[in-house]
This record gives structure tokens, C-alpha cells and sequence, in this order.
């Protein structure tokens, strides 16, 4: 089952395309991982994907409910009430992690269920003890954000969005504000997710990152997919030239 389906988007700022005809599906338990250089439409894509960016034409369906769709030459977007519902189902991870500095970790994960969802507070509670535990990060319930490190920032990040339930995960460069040492923090959690079957769909510049985490890799340049395939077969075996070029340019 296709738990996100876009269908020939384009978004446009101004006369530049950031996205021209992009086509991508994730199915239900896929890890897929967007890789291209800076300014290849990556983090638009993504933000296309929950509203943080409108798109200029094209559909988006998340978990078989249309986000946008066309009608006529404009972009349809979902009634407000429904827009937000639609948009619940996702779960956003920022690459400068965007916790709420004057909450502790639980209140960081727990806002959003009580206050967006009115969830059962007893539930909530036990749901973020849980994905504490999840993270590694049993300990921190009651820290500030200013009293973590990058990588346990990004992993109760990480635990805020799982906390609504989502469809999907999105992950706009969930490592490139960390240290190098403590990016395999980030990366073991991802993992974990991973092997638990989560959907994901992670922008990321680390081709480490993408081969471990990811079973299905796409390659963008110039806002538009060049070419997608498994790991394998993306790092290995690419066939444009393009991507020969920037798997290159990488490793070199």
C-alpha cells in the first residue's frame, strides 16, 4: 500500500523550478532516502510533503487522502479541517531539531498529543515514557533542551514526532547539524526505526547514512528524480551520467 503517492509536481519560486515533474511513491514499511546536491529540490520535495511549502501544480495523496490535487490549472488543497487532519499523519524531523526551549523533553513530546490530538493524558504520558526508552533517552524526561547534546536534541526530536502516530516520517537532514561522533546516535535510532518496518522518507547528504538506513534511494539534480532504485543498485550500479558524476564528486 502506498502510504505517499505525488504525482507530477512542480513547484515553482518565482520563474525558477525548485520542482518540475517530480513522480514519487513510498509504500507502506519503505525507508527512502533522497540524496542530490545542494539546491536539487530535496528539503522542497520534503516540505511539499506536509505543507510547509504549496505546490505550484501536481497531487499529493498521504495514506490514500489527497493533500492537493489539481482543478482546472490550480492547485486544489484540502478544507482547513481536513488539511490539518492530512497533514497530522506525517511526522517532521528539522535538521536543527526546533524543540521548545522552555519545555522539558516530555512536555516537548507530549504537547502536540495533548494540545493538537486532546488526547487521554494518562495514554499520552505512557506513549512518551515509551518512545523515551525508544531513543535512549529514558533519563532526560525532565531536562531542558539546553541541557542536551546535538545528537540527544535530535533524538527527542525524533521521539516528538513518532508521538503523534504518523504514516510517515520525514527527515530533513537529520544529521548535518551534529558532530561527527555523535551522528551514529541519530543513526542507530533510524535503524532501529528501520528494522521496525516505519515509512520513512529521509533527506539526507550522508551516502553512508542512505546505504544503511535506506531500501529504496533516489537521486534528484536539478529538481527533478534522475534515478531511484535500491542501494545497491543507486551506489553500485548507477546508470546515468549524472549520478556517476555525483557519486564522484563524493567519494573522490
Amino acid at each position: 500500500m502506498s502510504i505517499l503517492e505525488m504525482h507530477h509536481i512542480v513547484k515553482k519560486f518565482g520563474s525558477f523550478y525548485a520542482l518540475n515533474d517530480v513522480s514519487l511513491s513510498v509504500e507502506e514499511g519503505e525507508a527512502v532516502a533522497v540524496i542530490g546536491s545542494s539546491g536539487s529540490g530535496k528539503s522542497t520535495l520534503l516540505r511539499c510533503v506536509n505543507h510547509l511549502e504549496t505546490v505550484t501544480s501536481g497531487q499529493i495523496l498521504i495514506d490514500g487522502e489527497q493533500l492537493v490535487g489539481m482543478e482546472g490549472e490550480r492547485p486544489c488543497y484540502a478544507k482547513d479541517a481536513d488539511l490539518r487532519r492530512i497533514c497530522t499523519k506525517t511526522g517532521m524531523v528539522f535538521q536543527h531539531f526546533n524543540l521548545f526551549p522552555h519545555m522539558t523533553c516530555l512536555e516537548n513530546i507530549t504537547v502536540s498529543p495533548l494540545k493538537i490530538l486532546r488526547q487521554d493524558k494518562t495514554e499520552v504520558l505512557e506513549t512518551a515514557r515509551g518512545l523515551l526508552e525508544l531513543v535512549g533517552l529514558s533519563n532526560k524526561a525532565e531536562s531542558y533542551p539546553a541541557q542536551l547534546s546535538g545528537g540527544q536534541k535530535q533524538r527527542i526530536a525524533i521521539a516528538r514526532a513518532l508521538a503523534l502516530h504518523p504514516k510517515i516520517m520525514l527527515f530533513d537532514e537529520p544529521t548535518s547539524a551534529l558532530d561527527p561522533e555523535i551522528t551514529n546516535e541519530v543513526i542507530n535510532v533510524i535503524l532501529k526505526l528501520a528494522r521496525e518496518k516505519t515509512t520513512m522518507l529521509i533527506v539526507t547528504h550522508d551516502m553512508r547514512f542512505a546505504r544503511e538506513c535506506a531500501s529504496k534511494v533516489v537521486y534528484m539534480d536539478e529538481g527533478k528524480i534522475v534515478e531511484e532504485g535500491r542501494p545497491e543498485e543507486i551506489f553500485d550500479r548507477p546508470k546515468s551520467d549524472r549520478l556517476q558524476e555525483f557519486l564522484t564528486s563524493i567519494y573522490r
